[in-house]
């Protein structure tokens, strides 16, 4: 029975994998019809913001970060997974389609719409991720990343992140509509400072450090820059912090998400003025 049972989970997750792997592939397509602009559009902003600080960077302070990461990868460290998580939390406090083909599929939740197209975004800011470190290996001729795996997992994380902090957001938004647009406000504009995208923890005075500490993104780009390099300095970042973040923020979500998915269904997703982000 046990065993029978254990099976049974099994098929219900893989099913569950098939279906946001399958939005996932339909969102893809959706950018892809709408030509080179509708993939690469994705990847304007945070390339461009790398190659401004970059040159701002060489101009005032010389051609390294330091002795501890190249320059570019230390900024594509900051900035690709930050608007990773932005774009991530951002897409699903947006809601999800409704009147899609693939939404008559009655197995077909909002909750696994809103997983693929995060599942989307991560694939698309990872396989940029990717091909700067990549680059930058082939550049220094040794491979830039020392810790992989655990690159990868933080990397994740910070996408994790985003989707929790946009499921509740959505949910509660239904019923407060002000509350998204202030999130949304807050993401891309706020959060951007505090995040450790331009410049390193260790350079905050102590007494103004714990103002940026409070947030968990800058404890995950400088912990992705320490799997780069162990010896990168980060004082006061913790790992328990900021991976308690990532399953407090996802718990939190699906808990409000389980009890008011009905909302979902009734109403479509809310205007704001930044929608086209």
């Amino acid at each position: 029975m046990p065993r029978r049972s254990l099976g049974n989970a099994f098929s219900q997750l893989l099913l569950q994998f098939r279906i946001v792997s399958a939005v996932a592939r339909r969102e893809s397509q959706l950018r892809a019809a709408k030509g080179l602009f509708g993939v690469a559009s994705i990847f304007i902003e945070p390339l461009a913001l790398i190659g401004t600080f970059l040159a701002l960077r060489i101009l005032i302070r010389g051609a390294g970060e330091g002795v501890y990461l190249n320059l570019v990868l230390w900024l594509a460290l900051g900035f690709i997974p930050f608007f990773m998580f932005a774009d991530v939390a951002i897409k699903a406090i947006g809601g999800v389609e409704k009147g899609g083909d693939l939404y008559f599929y009655r197995r077909l939740r909002p909750l696994d719409s809103l997983m693929g197209n995060a599942l989307l975004i991560i694939q698309i800011f990872g396989t940029m991720m990717l091909l700067f470190v990549s680059a930058i290996s082939f550049w220094e001729w040794r491979l830039v990343v020392e810790n992989p795996g655990q690159g990868i997992f933080l990397f994740v994380g910070i996408g994790l992140i985003g989707f929790g902090v946009g499921l509740t957001t959505l949910i509660i938004g239904h019923l407060l509509p002000v509350l998204a647009w202030i999130v949304k406000s807050f993401l891309r504009r706020i959060l951007l400072w505090t995040s450790c995208i331009f410049f390193p923890i260790r350079q905050i005075p102590d007494e103004f450090r714990p103002f940026i500490l409070w947030n968990p993104i800058a404890h995950g780009v400088e912990l992705l820059r320490q799997s780069c390099n162990p010896a990168y300095p980060a004082p006061g970042v913790s790992a328990l912090y900021f991976w308690a973040w990532v399953v407090g923020s996802i718990g939190v979500g699906l808990l409000i998400y389980s009890n008011n998915e009905d909302l979902l269904y009734a109403t479509e997703p809310m205007p704001g003025p930044d929608d086209s982000d």
